[in-house]
């Protein structure tokens, strides 16, 4: 197991910033998406979805639910404040933030990347498990999009010539 700070050595205090922010942005998209509206409802699921996370997702990556644990309400509410008006605007604009922060990835260990892609996948469809139809359309393949060509596909042996 890869230690948590040598996980994320080689991102600036701005990349863990924003990798800390990625649940939240996942959960804004999540629950807007369901019905052009954050509910509170939504947002008591996505905090204590985050504080379950805190002390159940995979040991490479618990201490970053746990310091995203200690932020998320906050920042929740600060960063839906200042969603921009108008459903197509807020829907474009949380797209963006979710795929700005997907970036972060490339530059963790392919293995801890891997586990946080696939945890951010599943916290997203549990925030969002109403409507199936739009995580089909857009987040799926964004996070599948994502992996297979940050992960998988470095993962393939090499064929001898």
């Amino acid at each position: 197991m890869i230690k948590f700070q040598r996980a994320f050595e080689k991102l600036s205090a701005d990349e863990y910033r924003k990798l800390l922010d990625a649940p939240v942005w996942l959960a804004l998209l999540a629950a807007f998406s369901n019905d052009g509206r954050i509910s509170p409802a939504e947002e008591r699921g996505a905090i204590r979805l985050t504080h379950l996370r805190s002390f159940s997702a995979p040991k490479s990556i618990r201490p970053l639910y746990e310091a995203i644990n200690e932020r998320f309400p906050k920042r929740f509410r600060k960063l839906r404040d200042r969603l921009p008006t108008g459903r197509q605007n807020k829907l474009i604009y949380l797209k963006a933030q979710v795929k700005d922060a997907l970036t972060v990835l490339d530059k963790l260990d392919p293995d801890v990347a891997e586990s946080l892609q696939e945890n951010f996948e599943s916290f997203y469809r549990h925030i969002f498990n109403t409507d199936k139809g739009f995580f089909h359309y857009f987040a799926l393949p964004v996070f599948s999009s994502h992996v297979e060509k940050k992960y998988v596909n470095k993962k393939k042996p090499e064929t001898a010539a």
